[in-house]
């Protein structure tokens, strides 16, 4: 058969064997790497290795691709190949330990950057350490002018009865505290100084370890590319390699196929030669016979005929028993050699077998190296790509550390000199001057209409004549109101739109409720005395610019957007105390008073509860939020609005002239006192009907505060145009049998008896409304229940 050679694809950077079998299987490759140098832990030895690693797998390659090229005809290629591949091995072994040697550089550049950034950290910690201190003494030179002032205020007081006495010690007092100023200040001076020089060193330290840190980077990163440059020459030659070896087995399959080929043949040709040598004997022993019986002829005839010698005839009969011995002996010999040589083609099939066998296995731990050395790139990469990000992540750490040293430095400037609530202050000269309000307050009804036609025309929202006369009867009623329904109806749309409804579209202000508010200094802000600034929140500002002049007579509305978010019970507890109060209510901003206050802040830590200012809470009922406790739901009106909105006609008037909130509290005490009497009957009504059976059945009770909400609201809602069986059902719902949501213990068959007296009861006491919401709450519970 033809020799075929292949040719492996050549590179100029050399070709490598593509992947390291592990050193404990190889002897020979574990030697080698115990002969092979240690890498460097310097970058520049380490490249040289490497170059030097390169350039002997190079040549190793460039042998193995001679010895593919001669051919399988030599005799010594096998040899030869198998010495290269052992070679490969051990370069292998020692690429790999450069491999690691890299990998635990580049893990030990990591712990050092790690133990910079540490330092850079302790560093930003010593400089907090040393402004406290700057802000200690600030406190401690604070303290020598109080005491200046007390001194001084001691002399004033004393002036009367000891004018000689006083002007001695004031001489003497005046010489100490010059004294005493002198020193403090020499002292604050030199401890200043001290703590400045200790700053400008250890900001001079940090930026040394910084710039160490970042010549190391670079470093590191150089070395990376070194590496991955390493690594894109080892895959292209591990291609190369990929093709020779692909050569070598196609070249080892070619010579198993002919040696196959060879052995087939050859033993037919044996098979053949047997049948032929079998044929020659049978016709040889054929011969035989016929020999002997001419033998026997000529016997026979010798005797008979008598014309041959005797001699004659013993010469011819040797010559036959000659040729017949001969016969025999190639008959006996041939089988056996067929049969040597048959067991011989039978030995070398079998090697050739093992060996395939054993190239089929160093071809799968070649594989796995393969895959083993992929991994550690992609390893090695990743590395790098988080490396380049502590970098960057280190680098705007960095730039938020020197934003954040200015704008303390900054604030601090504004503690000293400026005002200690700026946002205050800022407003007592911005809305100093009063503005220009509808002296006029419309009728209920009037006022109810305008309210439904402004916020459908300026807030796109439509809602029933029904909720806003209860909405205006709630501000009667209550100064913190609860908006509860499915997200996205217009809660907190509908309480913006109350401030346009009343003519001014600033008197309204949103705060947006965090789920992590627990204090009441999450919910009103808190005085930094470092900085000496009160950091007012958006529910102080709008508090404030409530009671501002150019707003104090208007109603103005705060919306606590998603107010159960976290437990108003928490953060709005001060509010809730103040609500209940109702000579000047005010709530705590500072526990002493501060410097340079604004003008409407109280004692210079407190800030009043104005009378025009509702507060609007909006509530959502999922797994994000929390229940309003009880007493919330006391103090407040609570509108359950509806998740569909109605049509509402296009009449909307002129935009409102903005409304005056005395006038609208004149309104309404002025319904509050022609109604009265429809309120106590509600109030008598309850008492009588239902008070014993509510109690007895549900333990549901009410006190004062429900009667007092009673006789503010009724008469409300019914001046602007509803019926006191409208408020009646309101108040039920929202204020009585709230309660009984939730309340498992109560037997459905009460439930529904009640919703069934109940109804009936209202409808007789008035006919003109039918009780919607109540019948509505009861139907709910009835059905969480298990009841149609």
């Amino acid at each position: 058969m033809g020799k075929r050679q292949t040719r492996p694809r050549q590179k100029g950077k050399g070709t490598v064997w593509p992947g390291q079998p592990p050193a404990s299987q190889h002897p020979e490759a574990a030697r080698a790497r115990q002969s092979a140098p240690t890498a460097s832990p310097t970058g520049s030895k380490s490249a040289d290795d490497t170059a030097a690693l390169l350039a002997e797998i190079q040549q190793v390659a460039n042998e193995a691709q001679v010895v593919v090229a001669a051919g399988t005809g030599a005799d010594g290629a096998g040899s030869d190949l198998a010495s290269a591949w052992q070679r490969y091995r051990a370069l292998a072994e020692r690429q790999a330990d450069a491999a690691n040697t890299l990998s635990v550089q580049a893990e030990a550049l990591r712990a050092e950057q790690e133990k910079l950034t540490a330092a850079a950290a302790r560093q930003v910690e010593e400089a907090a350490a040393l402004q406290e201190r700057s802000a200690a003494l600030d406190a401690r030179a604070e303290l020598l002018d109080l005491k200046a002032r007390d001194l001084s205020d001691r002399e004033h007081a004393a002036e009367a009865a000891f004018t000689e006495r006083r002007l001695q010690a004031g001489r003497e007092l005046e010489a100490w505290l010059t004294e005493q100023r002198r020193t403090a200040v020499a002292a604050l001076d030199t401890e200043r100084q001290d703590r400045q020089a200790r700053w400008s060193e250890e900001q001079r330290r940090l930026a040394d370890t910084q710039a160490t840190l970042d010549q190391r980077e670079s470093e590191l990163a150089q070395r990376e590319r070194d590496l991955r440059s390493a690594r894109l020459r080892l895959e292209d030659e591990r291609e190369d390699i990929v093709h020779l070896k692909a050569a070598l087995k196609e070249q080892q399959a070619t010579r198993a196929e002919r040696f196959e080929h060879e052995v087939t043949s050859r033993t037919g040709q044996l098979l053949q030669q047997m049948e032929e040598s079998r044929h020659r004997i049978a016709v040889l022993t054929e011969g035989n016979e016929r020999l002997s019986a001419r033998l026997n002829e000529y016997d026979g005839a010798l005797a008979s005929l008598g014309g041959m010698t005797l001699e004659q005839v013993v010469e011819r009969l040797t010559e036959l028993r000659a040729e017949n011995a001969r016969l025999v002996e190639e008959n006996a010999a041939a089988p056996q050699a067929d049969a040597l040589l048959l067991e011989q083609l039978r030995q070398r099939v079998t090697r050739l077998a093992a060996d395939n066998e054993e190239l089929v296995r160093e071809r799968g731990e070649l594989e796995s190296a393969l895959q083993r050395d992929r991994i550690a790139v992609n390893e090695r990469q990743n590395y790098v790509e988080h490396n380049n990000w502590l970098r960057a992540a280190n680098d705007q750490l960095q730039q938020l550390l020197n934003e954040e040293a200015a704008k303390l430095r900054a604030t601090a400037q504004v503690g000293k000199e400026g005002h200690a609530f700026p946002a205050c202050s800022y407003m007592d000269r911005e809305f100093g001057t009063p503005r220009p309000f509808d002296a006029r307050t419309p009728d209920m009804p009037e006022l109810v209409h305008q309210m439904q036609a402004v916020i459908h025309r300026q807030a796109g929202l439509s809602y029933r004549l029904s909720d806003l006369r209860l909405v205006l009867a709630g501000m009667a009623m209550s100064r913190l109101h609860l908006f509860q329904g499915i997200s996205g109806i217009g809660k907190t749309g509908l309480a913006r739109a109350l401030a346009v409804a009343f003519g001014s579209d600033t008197s309204a202000a949103v705060v947006p409720v965090q789920a992590g508010w627990r204090d009441p200094q999450d919910l009103m802000g808190y005085y930094n005395s470092f900085d000496r600034i009160f950091y007012e929140s958006e529910f102080t500002k709008a508090l404030y610019r409530a009671q501002c002049p150019a707003f104090k007579d208007r109603p103005f509305f705060i919306v606590l957007d998603e107010m159960n978010l976290s437990h108003p019970e928490q953060y709005f507890s001060g509010v809730l105390s103040a609500l209940a109060i109702n000579d000047r209510p005010s709530l705590a901003l500072t526990t002493a008073p501060v410097r340079n206050p604004a003008e409407l802040i109280i004692g210079g830590t407190h800030i009043a509860v104005p009378d025009n200012v509702w507060f609007i809470g909006t509530a959502n009922h999922d797994e994000t939020t929390v229940g309003f406790a009880d007493k919330t739901y006391d103090r407040a009106f609570v509108l359950e609005l509806p998740w569909q909105h109605p049509d509402v006609p296009e009449t909307a008037p002129a935009f409102p002239e903005p409304l005056g909130h005395q006038g609208l509290s004149q309104s309404f005490d002025k319904a509050q006192a022609t109604y009265s009497a429809r309120a106590n009957d509600i109030i008598g009504y309850l008492d009588t009907h239902w008070r014993g059976r509510l109690s007895e059945e549900l333990r549901i009770g009410w006190g004062n505060r429900l009667e007092r909400q009673i006789k503010q609201f009724a008469p409300v809602v019914i001046a602007a145009g509803g019926s006191p069986g409208e408020a009646l059902d309101h108040l039920l719902a929202t204020r009585i049998l709230r309660s009984v949501r939730g309340r498992y213990d109560i037997h459905a068959d009460t439930l529904d008896a009640l919703r069934t007296d109940l109804v009936e009861s209202l409808m007789r006491f008035d006919s003109a409304h039918e009780p919607a919401a109540t019948r509505r709450l009861l139907d709910d519970e009835l059905r969480s229940r298990g009841r149609q």
